[in-house]
């Protein structure tokens, strides 16, 4: 019995492969909230009645 964990692809998860690339989330993160930021605003601007 070895301690020991191989790291083949098929012993990791997907979800946890992605997990791992820490810079993928990182860029994914700020998309995700310059978009939710920039759709608010837009909504915003949207909102405002013209006169």
């Amino acid at each position: 019995m070895s301690s020991e964990t191989t790291h083949e692809g098929g012993d990791i998860p997907a979800m946890q492969r992605l997990y791992n690339r820490i810079w993928l989330l990182a860029a994914a993160a700020m998309m995700f909230f310059l978009v939710a930021y920039v759709g608010w605003g837009l909504l915003d601007l949207l909102s405002v009645p013209v006169r």
